[in-house]
């Protein structure tokens, strides 16, 4: 019986074993063809539009230049006695920097204040000339007074026969002769108002010729005419020094206005149509050690102050400037910008904060070159909408105008081949992701 048993082994074993294979292999195909079917539902990635957080900005260098540059020129010849500032000195409206000597000044002076001392002298003359004068014709008049009385009394005489006709023609004459006395004295007030006037014209002559030396003689003393920095220095005590002297090519001392300064920086000609004035920056600088920037002085945000409206030939940049209040920013802070010293601007080109940021593998483009992107309604139905134009491109991210676009609306993160325009997509495809950094 073992013999019939082990005989049926061998002849049926194979069979067997290939039956209980096949059933293995039939359900393995099974689950592999399972397992494929559930991986075939593609995982489509959403993402919800979010409002842009950035603004179109450009970064630039800068340097501060004082308001205004100044070169002191000599306005009288001599020898310098002595130079009171070095470069880089901060000096004050009106502080003494230059002491010239010109003795020759200095006795015209003089001469020009004894010429003044003796017109007054005259004009002092001349005023009692006048009052002299004035009492001579009051003198005149009470004699021609008296004059008129005799003749008066002498002709009623005459008339009632007790005084000769002689006498009453000669009383007659003195009267004349005191009126011609008093004419003349009328004649010497004039004469004595005259000189008088002459004399005061004298004395206003010598003042101005007083003042104008004195102008010169303080041209000696040279001041500075604003607050700043002296940017350069071209002369040393003991230099003969005169104006309108054609072999000084330079000024004895420049002067660069502080209590003004300005950040000048050079626009590209790509961003130049983007700048105005009155544009917020913000301005890091290198003397600046108070704070890492600058956005505001005394509570007024620092902005474009002008820009030059023409590009330079060469480079094709644009100047722009903004204005520094140097005495405000002092107060607030301690500190002041150095002009001669550079460092960054950030200018604010295009306010983009609000608009809408999406991924940049979001965009797709058309058959006619047209930039759009697949955005889904509440039914979960993709549909196809319109970009009007890429405001930014930052990172991996770009700023957008759509008008079919809204802030919040879910989007295709990235282009998928396998969804139908207009065709609502299962909710287990989709997948919501964030907008990333």
């Amino acid at each position: 019986m073992n013999h019939h048993v082990r005989l049926m082994l061998s002849v049926c074993g194979p069979f067997v074993f290939l039956l209980v294979s096949g059933t293995s292999c039939s359900n393995s195909s099974n689950e592999i063809t399972e397992a494929e079917y559930a991986v075939a539902q593609p995982v489509i990635e959403t993402i919800k539009v979010a409002p842009s957080t950035i603004d179109r900005e450009t970064e630039l260098s800068a340097s501060i230049e004082g308001e205004h540059r100044t070169e002191i020129f000599p306005r009288i010849e001599g020898i310098v006695s002595d130079v009171y500032v070095k470069l880089g000195d901060h000096v004050q409206k009106g502080q003494l920097l230059i002491l010239i000597k010109a003795q020759g000044v200095a006795d015209l002076v003089r001469h020009r204040e004894e010429l003044v001392k003796e017109s007054e002298a005259e004009l002092k003359r001349r005023t009692a000339g006048i009052r002299l004068a004035e009492a001579e014709v009051r003198s005149k008049e009470a004699a021609v007074k008296i004059e008129t009385i005799k003749k008066d009394r002498m002709e009623a005489l005459v008339k009632r026969g007790s005084l000769s006709k002689q006498r009453f023609d000669e009383a007659v004459f003195e009267l004349r002769s005191a009126e011609a006395d008093l004419e003349h004295a009328h004649a010497q007030v004039e004469a004595a108002r005259a000189d008088f006037e002459v004399a005061e014209a004298k004395k206003e002559v010598a003042l101005a010729d007083l003042e104008a030396a004195i102008t010169r003689a303080n041209f000696r003393e040279i001041r500075s005419p604003f607050e700043g920095l002296i940017a350069a220095r071209h002369v040393d005590p003991g230099d003969f020094v005169e104006p309108n002297d054609p072999n000084l090519r330079t000024g004895l001392l420049d002067i660069v206005r502080y209590d003004q300064v300005r950040a000048v920086v050079y626009v590209p000609l790509e961003d130049a149509a983007y700048v105005e004035a009155g544009d917020p920056v913000i301005l890091r600088h290198k003397s600046y050690t108070g704070s890492p920037q600058i956005e505001s002085v005394a509570g007024k945000p620092l902005a474009i102050s002008r820009k030059a409206r023409a590009f330079n030939r060469g480079t094709r940049m644009m100047r722009t400037e903004i204005d520094i209040d140097n005495t405000l920013l002092e107060k607030e802070t301690g500190e002041r910008l150095v002009p001669g010293d550079y460092g960054k601007v950030r200018i604010t080109l295009e306010a983009l904060k609000g608009k809408p940021m999406i991924p940049r593998n979001a965009i797709l483009t058309d058959e006619n070159e047209k930039k759009y992107l697949i955005a889904l309604d509440d039914k979960d139905t993709p549909q196809k909408v319109l970009v009007d134009r890429i405001l930014l491109d930052s990172k991996n991210q770009l700023v957008i105008e759509s008008s079919g676009l809204k802030i919040g609306q879910r989007i295709l993160s990235a282009p998928d081949k396998t969804i139908i325009l207009g065709e609502p997509i299962q909710p287990e495809q989709l997948k919501a992701s964030k907008l990333a950094d």
